[in-house]
């Protein structure tokens, strides 16, 4: 199974292809986060926290791939959060390549609820199991034994995956407020 890492810069330049015209008001610095506003039919800022999604050998199952929370600046031994205000939307996105074609990944759109805060370095797991079927659909959607639900698209599908993500998001948000429930 491939491990493929790519820099910061690399990872907002594909996730930028793949948002396409769609993406205006752009502000990367190759750190986490890349800022950009998408125009219509979304007509939303975004706040991007995107990472390689990685399967390294050792310690873990094979078909398991991982993201590693760290932001820039965050130190070892100090909790990391994200930052959620200044824009609309915030996202954590991760970038697996599951075959040798570091070109030819998926992209995992987390929920942002389930990670706000976190220990240096921690792990956030997605599996080749729910990977696998976004490579025969458009838009694959998988929930977690934790609850948490996962948005998975090949590269050409990420406008379409960002839209189930918003619409996700909106419903939980929905959800909470018909229940009284605050953000976890």
């Amino acid at each position: 199974m491939a491990s493929n890492r790519l820099t910061q810069k690399e990872l907002h330049s594909l996730f930028l292809q793949d948002v396409g015209s769609n993406a205006e008001d752009i502000v990367d610095n190759g750190k986490k986060p890349l800022y950009l506003r998408l125009s219509y039919p979304f007509n939303r800022e975004l706040k991007v926290y995107i990472f390689n999604c990685t399967a390294p050998p050792g310690g873990r199952s094979i078909d398991e791939f991982k993201v590693q929370l760290i932001l820039d600046g965050q130190k070892r031994g100090e909790r990391g959060k994200f930052d959620i205000s200044d824009v609309e939307t915030t996202l954590i996105v991760g970038y697996a390549t599951p075959f040798v074609d570091i070109t030819g990944g998926v992209w995992v759109l987390f929920e942002l609820d389930k990670h706000m805060e976190f220990a240096y370095s921690a792990n956030i797991q997605v599996y080749l199991r729910q990977i696998l079927p976004a490579l025969e659909e458009n838009v694959y959607v998988c929930q977690k034994h934790n609850k948490e639900i996962l948005v998975i698209s090949q590269r050409q599908y990420l406008r379409e995956a960002l839209q189930e993500r918003f619409d996700i998001d909106l419903r939980v948000m929905l959800e909470r407020a018909e229940h009284g429930i605050k953000g976890t």
